[in-house]
């Protein structure tokens, strides 16, 4: 009798570590796969940063044409030494909240 449920038992833990080795190279596939997709990712990302900029570069020269002085795309802050990307977002009534 004990030998039928060490023999079942015996089974089960194999099956368990199979299991947990299959979901484990899933896993690995996974962030593989993540992993490769994160410069094309980040890429996209960039262009379209780049489009938001340039259009809002095209709206502020617009605006402060008037105004003396005024640089396109300079910071009005005194943070020359340290480059900070500028909160680029569409000027939309969809995004405000």
């Amino acid at each position: 009798m004990w030998g039928g449920t060490a023999l079942l038992m015996a089974w089960g833990f194999y099956r368990v570590g199979q299991t947990n080795q299959e979901r484990n190279a899933q896993k690995l596939e996974e962030r593989q796969v993540r992993y490769a997709m994160a410069p094309l990712l980040q890429a996209e990302s960039d262009n379209l940063y780049l489009l938001r900029e340039i259009e809002n570069l095209k709206r502020e020269r617009e605006v402060m044409k008037n105004v003396e002085g005024w640089k396109v795309g300079a910071s009005p802050y005194n943070n020359s030494e340290v480059w900070m990307p500028r909160a680029v977002h569409e000027l939309s009534r969809h995004n405000q909240k």
